[in-house]
Formats: structure tokens, sequence, C-alpha cells
């Protein structure tokens, strides 16, 4: 797909995480003075190793598992149970809604009735804690998309954030609802989303330190065929729930545990072997954006584990926490890999936030005065007459919206960034204005002058090529000759866009970013720019606009050296004629 297909694609998901992240946050703390509908067990579960059977690991004391009559070591069979039972007793059950269930106890066997509470907020506020997190990590993910849909290892760190968030959203322990096909559903999300995030994570390592050697091969090879291993047996669980024609707990254990955790191995393997196999920036980036999903991954893997396997219900609410805090401050992270290696810049999202923020305020205010007006005007109309005013107010500010966004986000660019918005527009303008340019030594120091000027470089020099013998650098520094088998020049040769030149370290070309100068066809120069003075990096419009000056200086440079040909070619030739004339002419001299 375009990356413009894959932006929308993305954004949309995020949008629906957040919506569904929502949805369950309400769901734990009730809407308008509802009984919230997440209930709390007040105990854990693990696999009995008999068919059938969950084992009561641990118990809250003076919680609901213990006031309906279960003690640790009880084991309860699921069979005895409609679906939204069972689906209840492997999850979150429906606050308020007792659930008789048939416990087995040594060699006898007795029904216990539990009626599951309401998270407490000042015990369990891990339960309220999880969803910003899941909605920061769409917003975050949506603003990356957005900004860098055109970088492959971009999208599918978004694709893995998601998958990851919706991982969480669907997960057993995250929801409950009067509905068995919610239980389903989700479910059947978590089997996949969860695998599924692990490989989006092992294909964005694939991205760094390419071509890949045969050790990263073999081990993304090993972490798809573990996910997709995953995956089936997760499916394969969730049907043993609904049909219970064979015990579904092994088969979902060895979804989530074996297949699952040699999934994260191989992923965490390929990550590693990624950061090893990169250099210079490109190694701390890699780092920087491979690491916090390895952390996510990991301490859910880690939860899931110890919920299993703690006697104390206590130590399990303590890994709760801590998994809560590493879910909310891992976005907090990424924010700022995000930032700090412009990902998305600092700008932009203020930008967004800005014109969101106008929009939202112009609308709601222009509904409620028009809403108010409507209203006195039909004071004395009937009901039918109200609702149908309000429904074409309504129609009006939707159709409207379009350009009520249009003309804030135009506002808030000539208010907020007019200066950067200038520099673009200077770099944009020159690039137009070099080709009447006819002095060749005019349009470089021009050139130069323009990008030191209007993006804050501390060094800008330009590489003109100098017949076969390479490219020679014309800027304010002594002259050098690259050689024309440089690895920055064949980079710019071969991929006609710009150049990190911090991960070509065998490079002659010193700075930041070459960009190519490309006419006809053929690399006729470069633009280099050094690092800036402010120790920022170039934001994605800026690399753009220096992209098209680089291009519009390069077609100027191409066009005089056609120029300078011809009349060189031109003045051959008249000198050819006068020595013709010349020498006819002293054939006629006796």
């Amino acid at each position: 797909m375009k990356p413009a297909a894959w932006r929308a694609v993305i954004v949309v998901f995020c949008g629906i995480t957040g919506l569904l992240a929502l949805a369950e946050l309400f769901g734990a703390t009730g809407v308008d003075g509802a009984s919230p509908w997440l209930g709390i067990w007040g105990a854990t579960v693990s696999d009995s190793w008999q068919p059938f059977d969950l084992r009561i690991q641990s118990i809250e004391p003076g919680g609901a598992s213990e006031l309906g009559g279960l003690r640790a070591g009880d084991r309860v069979d699921l069979r005895a149970n409609n679906l939204l039972d069972r689906f209840s007793l492997l999850g979150q059950p429906l606050a308020g809604r007792p659930v008789t269930i048939l416990v087995l106890r040594g060699s006898g066997q007795r029904t216990a009735v539990v009626t599951p509470r309401p998270p407490n907020l000042w015990r369990r506020w891990d339960a309220f804690f999880n969803w910003p997190g899941q909605i920061w990590i769409a917003v975050l993910a949506a603003l990356i998309v957005w900004r860098r849909s055109s970088v492959r290892e971009m999208r599918l760190l978004c694709l893995a954030l998601i998958s990851y968030a919706l991982w969480q959203i669907t997960a057993p322990f995250a929801f409950a609802a009067p509905w068995t096909w919610v239980y389903v559903v989700f479910r059947t999300g978590s089997v996949f989303f969860g695998p599924m995030a692990v490989g989006f994570w092992t294909a964005c390592a694939g991205c760094f330190g390419t071509p890949l050697s045969h050790a990263r091969r073999a081990f993304q090879t090993s972490c798809y065929v573990f996910v997709a291993t995953s995956i089936v047996l997760g499916c394969a669980g969730a049907l043993g729930v609904v049909t219970l024609w064979f015990d579904p707990l092994r088969v979902s254990w060895l979804a989530s545990g074996p297949f699952f955790g040699l999934a994260l191995l191989a992923a965490l393997g390929c990550s590693v072997l990624a950061i090893t196999a990169s250099q210079g920036i490109e190694r701390r980036r890699a780092a920087w954006l491979l690491a916090p999903p390895a952390l996510l991954f990991f301490a859910r893997y880690m939860l899931d584990g110890a919920a299993t396997h703690l006697h104390s219900y206590d130590v399990y609410l303590a890994v709760n926490y801590f998994y809560s805090l590493v879910l909310f401050t891992t976005p907090l992270v990424v924010t700022y890999v995000a930032l700090s290696r412009r990902l998305i810049d600092i700008g932009f999202v203020l930008n967004r936030a800005a014109v969101f923020g106008i929009v939202s305020a112009i609308v709601i205010g222009l509904f409620i005065l028009i809403e108010w007006a409507a209203s006195e005007w039909l004071v004395k109309a009937s009901h039918t007459s109200s609702v149908v005013a309000g429904m074409v107010v309504a129609l009006a500010l939707g159709l409207s919206l379009r350009y009520i966004h249009q003309y804030v986000d135009a506002f808030v660019d000539g208010v907020f960034f007019r200066k950067r918005h200038d520099d673009e527009a200077a770099l944009r303008r020159f690039a137009v204005e070099a080709a009447f340019i006819s002095d060749r030594d005019v349009l470089l120091k021009r050139a130069t002058q323009e990008v030191l000027e209007h993006t804050d470089a501390d060094e800008a020099t330009i590489l003109v090529r100098d017949d076969a013998r390479g490219y020679v650098s014309r800027g304010d520094g002594a002259p050098a000759r690259i050689d024309p088998n440089d690895p920055s020049i064949i980079a710019l040769k071969a991929w006609s866009k710009p150049v990190n030149l911090h991960s070509l370290e065998d490079s002659q070309l010193h700075g930041e970013l070459a960009f190519p100068m490309i006419s006809r066809g053929d690399l006729v120069g470069a633009l280099v720019c050094g690092p800036k003075r402010d120790g920022e990096s170039y934001a994605p419009d800026e690399s753009d606009a220096l992209l098209e000056l680089a291009r519009g200086v390069g077609t100027a440079l191409d066009t005089l050296s056609k120029q300078d040909g011809d009349a060189i070619a031109s003045l051959q030739a008249t000198q050819g004629l006068i020595l013709e004339e010349l020498r006819a002419l002293a054939r006629r001299i006796p």
C-alpha cells in the first residue's frame, strides 16, 4: 500500500483503540451514577492439570471469593457453568452478578455462590491506571504515522504499539460485559493481537542494520513460526472454551506460555542483533525504538506467569502495580524518543493540539449559541419543529467543520509557527528562483547562504561534479575532492533521497545530511548540511524543503553546464572556420 493508505488504516485503528479504552474505563468506573460492570473475584487461578479444572492459587482476605466460601487449593470445574460464566471464570466477571461454582475440595465437592465486587480505587488502582497508557499509545502511534508514514520502520513500530494496546484491551482480565458475544470477540482478538504485536516488533528490528545476516534471518523466521503457532493454539483454546469438545486450559497455556515466550525470545534476539549490526546514529536510534517494546512485552509476560504461580494475593497485587507503572511510563519513554529523535517534532504536536482545541471550542460555542437562538425563536413551536431545528443546526455545523478546520489551521500556523513556515517557504522559493540565475558562482553562493540562514545549520557545503574525476566541494572551507565511488555518493545516486551521513562511517563526507542534486536522472552534485547549532535534528518538513532546493539547484547547474558546453563548442567551430580561411588564403598567395 501507499504511505497515505497506511496512514489512514493505522489512524483508524488508533481511533478504535482509544474508543475501546475509554469504554473499558467507563466499564470499571460506571457512567452517570450507574454501577460499574467490571467485577473483581478476589482470587487468582491457574491450571490444575486436571481436565477442565481451575485451581484457586490465592485468596484476597475479605474479598468476594472468600465471602463465597472458596479457599486456596480448591478446584473449579468449568463444565458446570454456562458459556458466560466460563469466560468470567477465565477473566473478569460482571460486578454484582452472582455466579454459582462447582468446587472440588479434596475428595468431595460442593457449590459456592460468589458475587464479584467492583474494584476498590484505593486497593486496585491498577484497574484504573492501565487505560491512560493505552490511550497514550494510540495517540502517539497516530502522531508518528501521520508524520512518518513513508518510513517502513515507523509504520511497523506503530502497528506493534497499536497491536499491543489492543492486546491489553481485549485481555480477559481487562473487561467485563453482560453479553457472551463480547467475551467471544475479545477473547479471539486477544489471541491474535498479542502475537501479532511481537511479529511487528520483529519486522521493525529487521529494518535496521541491513542486509540481514544468516543468524538474523534464522531468528526472524523462528519468531514468525512461534507467532503463528501461538495464534493457532490460542484459537483452539477459545474454541475449547465455547464448545467443551476438549480441555481448553492446556491448549491455552501452550499458546500463551511456551510458544509465546519463545516468540518473545526470538524477537529479543532479532532486536539485539539489529542494534549490534547498526552503526553510528542508526544504532542509537534502533536501541531507543526497540527497547521500549521489549520492556512492555516481558513485563506483561511476567505478570501472566506470576498470576498463575504466586500463592500470596498481596504479592500478586504488588506485581500488578509494577506492571501498571510500566504500562504507563513506557509510552512516556517512547514519546521522549519520538520527540528527541524527531520521529515527530514538538511543533507539530503543539500545532495539532492548538488546532484541535480551537476547532472544538468554536464548534461547541456555535452549537450552544445557535441552539439557544433557535430555542428562543421556536419557544412556541411544537416539539417536532424543535427537534428538526436541532438536526439542521447539527448538520450545518458538520458540513462546515472542514472549512472551520482549514481556517483555524492557517491561523495557528500563521500566529504560532510563522518563523518555521517562513524558513521552509524561503527554501522552496529559492528552489524555483535558482533556474533564473545565470552565473554559476552566484548560484552556489546564494544556495549556501539560503541554507545557512533558514535552517540554523552550522555549515553547508555544495559538491559539484568535476567530469569523471569525482566531486569538488564548494563552501566556506577548503576545497576537497570526493571520490565518485564514495559510499555517500553511491547512496545518493542509487536512492535519489537524503542520506544520513552518520550511518556511513567510511564516507569522506562529514555532516548531518546529504541531499542529492538530480537532473535528467544524473547526480550533478550534492548539498551537505552540518548539524544544527542548537543540537536539534532536522524536521521532516525541513528536510523536504532542503531536498526541493537541492533538486532546483541541481537542475540550474546542469543547465548552466550545458550552456557552457554549447558556448565552447561554438567557439571551437568558429576557430576551425578561421583556420580553414587562413589556410585557403595562404594557398592563394604566390
